[in-house]
């Protein structure tokens, strides 16, 4: 056991070293909290607003909503065809493809997601993308031409609400089966119906579970 006088003493009020902070009625204490405190129990009628402590400024809020060209750059390569897209995005030269369709839709739910949010919906779309191009015929059967391009590339959007029961049905069980069937139905019927608010398509959307 450690000798009594090593033992760390507790201050007495009658030290006055370090005491810097007084108060009017001539007591002195080692920091403005307890001044503050003093004065706040035996001086209250007299404290204004520039008296309150400062509040000391924690860590950094860190900004869950991703920066669009670091979301780009991370996830994409140089030949990304919706990456090139929204890099040299440009509202008057737009043809209404189906990939700028897809460009523009990222870019308005790129701000609104967290970095995780984005990075799911960006595999389904790229997903659904991959469905249409594979599998463009299903899209409308009566005018079915053969595509030289990828489809997603020179065609508008009007007919994909026509792929979305088979996309969720039988693509994505056999070519993307890692993804969550509530979670992409919820992602077709969000982007359905944005392409109809964006007067991409007037086809309504229907799934079956």
């Amino acid at each position: 056991m450690e000798p009594y006088e090593d033992k760390k003493k507790r201050r007495s009020k009658a030290d006055s070293e370090g005491r810097s902070f007084m108060c009017e009625c001539g007591k002195a204490y080692l920091s403005y909290q307890a001044l503050y405190t003093h004065k706040k129990a035996k001086h209250s009628d007299t404290i204004s607003p520039e008296d309150f402590p400062k509040k000391k400024r924690g860590r950094p809020r860190i900004n869950n909503v991703i920066n669009k060209e670091d979301a780009f750059s991370s996830l994409s390569s140089k030949d990304d065809p919706l990456t090139r897209i929204i890099k040299n995005w440009n509202e008057t030269e737009c043809k209404g493809t189906c990939d700028e369709a897809f460009a523009k839709y990222l870019m308005f739910k790129h701000s609104k997601l967290s970095e995780n949010e984005y990075r799911a919906l960006r595999s389904s779309v790229y997903s659904l993308r991959d469905c249409v191009n594979k599998y463009y015929e299903r899209l409308d059967t009566e005018n079915f031409l053969e595509n030289e391009s990828e489809y997603t590339i020179t065609e508008k959007p009007t007919m994909i609400p026509n792929i979305s029961n088979f996309y969720i049905i039988e693509y994505l069980p056999r070519e993307k089966p890692i993804h969550d069937k509530e979670k992409e139905i919820a992602f077709m019927l969000g982007f359905c119906r944005w392409l109809n608010e964006q007067n991409y398509t007037d086809l309504e959307i229907a799934i079956s579970s």
